[in-house]
């Protein structure tokens, strides 16, 4: 019987789950686990923040649909990642985060000891399906089998275990045995899925609406809804689910007053994988429909705009594919709808500057979203930080598959776009990926340009610069007209941070460069820093 340490096990368990990459951070803390990342098959990602490293992972999962696995120390490591378990948590992305914790002898009272942090599994619980000491060496396999499964099942998730010093480091002997574990399938009630269908083929103007939960089943969607003719409206987590250039495609405008209306005078709303975020309505209730059927994994999800007339808990995807399976007589017109949505999309396009508040460079802004569209291919990612332009992107960059625009939406953290960029590209080096910024967003994670570097990723990150915080000035402006504070920065020499990191940068005063500059980068072995100079560009 062969004898191992904590930290070892660690490292087997990750490998024996098929775990690819592991992103983090070493600490005097942790050093227990990586001494067993040396001659691992696991690939260490480096990054030089654990915000950083939490953002990667985020990243990795959304592209790779496998959960992201972060590396970090307990008191700053984990205070530090906790931010982006908060993104995970809201988008419903599946995580993996392993800490240290002090000896188990100094836990339960205040002892000075370095990187001491109490109640960590308390604070972290806000932000994770579960948050879990490991208390015996015997336990560490099992938990992090249970921990990793755990963050794919039902709504997914982050994850989080922690384990003391004591228990990495104790060398104690181990059974060679292996442990399975099989996630629980979800069975849903044939007499609602037939009151579902009922209501279905009885409806007179269906609308489908469709949230990340939906985001594997975009072929299923798109069939029901030609089956029935019902406009397709996504929140942000779906859009692309439906391909926005679907004649019935009314792509991501659920923030609009105009198709607010026509969701509340539809006769039947029908809910897929969604939780009907504020965020995604802008903040105003809205009544969906005289009828809610809701399907989701969730079933918490079916009381929170307005409780649901029909709830069925269940996978989107098996849940569609049994309406389609079964007729749904129908008569619809469908000539008359897609000439709806149309004319839906046109009311919006002319509100858009009201919707978004955007001034003088509301064009400027829909231009560059046209332009990424054209170079970025149909199964790229736009990987858009909180950022003004990525606000006029929601409803205006074109998705023509799900994952195609990934944007903080929820939990709203800025600087999640380009450490997720670098855990997208990891998870598929194949895919063009390319990031869009505001330069005071940029600066919370800009340290990770060295990791892009380091492992020459091929990112575009276009830096929308208007030398500041341009989305709260532009609110403290309509608040206290001429006056601002704590808004505007002194602008950065992007070419020079370029050239500090070892990577091409480039400027650009008119938009119209951009293309050419954006194709160029797409062909760089490494990644490109865009700077767009805002107040030039007009």
């Amino acid at each position: 019987m062969k004898l191992k340490t904590g930290g070892e096990l660690v490292i087997h368990a990750l490998e024996k789950l098929g775990v690819e990459h592991l992103f983090g951070i070493p600490g005097i803390h942790n050093l227990d686990i990586y001494e067993y990342l040396m001659g691992s098959s696991i690939t260490d990602i480096g990054a030089r923040h654990e915000q950083g490293a939490g953002f990667m992972a985020d990243g990795y999962a959304r592209i790779s649909g496998k959960p992201g696995v972060a590396l970090v120390i307990t008191g700053p490591g984990l205070t530090n990642i906790i931010t982006p378990m908060g993104q995970a948590y809201h988008d419903s992305i599946p995580m993996l985060v392993i800490s240290s914790q002090i000896e188990t002898s100094a836990l339960h009272y205040r002892s000075g000891y370095l990187h001491e942090l109490r109640n960590s599994t308390q604070l972290v619980s806000s932000v994770s399906k579960e948050s879990r000491r490991i208390e015996s060496h015997s336990a560490i396999e099992r938990a992090i089998f249970e921990a990793y499964h755990l963050s794919l099942s039902g709504r997914p998730g982050p994850v989080h275990v922690e384990i003391p010093l004591d228990i990495l480091t104790t060398k104690q002997p181990v059974c060679n045995e292996n442990v399975l574990f099989c996630s629980d399938k979800l069975l849903f009630s044939s007499d609602l899925t037939r009151s579902a269908m009922n209501k279905i083929s009885g409806s007179a103007d269906p609308v489908i609406l469709v949230g990340g939960g939906a985001v594997k089943c975009g072929k299923e969607v798109t069939l029901l809804a030609e089956m029935i003719s019902a406009p397709v409206l996504s929140t942000c987590a779906g859009k692309g689910i439906v391909s926005e250039d679907h004649p019935l495609s009314l792509g991501t405008r659920i923030h609009f007053p105009a198709v607010q209306n026509y969701l509340e005078n539809s006769d039947l709303v029908i809910a897929l994988g969604t939780e009907f975020s504020p965020t995604d309505f802008w903040k105003r209730s809205i009544d969906l429909g005289k009828e809610l059927i809701c399907v989701n994994i969730d079933p918490g999800s079916f009381y929170n705009q307005r409780t649901c007339n029909i709830g069925i808990e269940g996978d989107v995807k098996s849940v569609v594919q049994m309406f389609l399976d079964n007729d749904l007589n129908r008569n619809a017109d469908r000539q008359r709808k897609t000439e709806e949505v149309h004319n839906l999309k046109e009311i919006c396009s002319a509100s858009l500057g009201e919707v978004t508040g955007m001034g003088e460079e509301l064009p400027a802004m829909i231009f560059l979203m046209n332009i990424i569209r054209k170079c970025l291919p149909e199964d790229g990612t736009l990987w858009a930080d909180m950022t003004s332009p990525a606000y006029v992107g929601i409803s205006e960059f074109v998705s023509l598959r799900a994952r195609s625009f990934l944007h903080p939406v929820g939990f709203g953290t800025l600087g999640v776009a380009l450490p997720a960029a670098i855990g997208s590209k990891i998870a598929s080096p194949d895919k063009e990926i390319c990031v869009l910024a505001g330069d005071g967003g940029f600066q919370f994670t800009l340290p990770e340009l060295a990791v892009a570097s380091e492992l020459r990723l091929t990112i575009p990150i276009i830096i929308w610069n208007d030398c500041g915080y341009g989305e709260i000035r532009r609110n403290q402006t309509v608040r206290h007209p001429g006056k601002t504070i704590a808004v505007d920065h002194k602008g950065l020499d992007y070419a020079a941070l370029a050239k500090v990191y070892g990577i091409k940068g480039r400027i650009v005063t008119c938009l119209e460069e951009l293309s050419s500059v954006l194709t160029e980068a797409f062909k760089e072995k490494g990644p490109t820093l865009i700077e767009i100079k805002v107040k030039e560009c007009f």
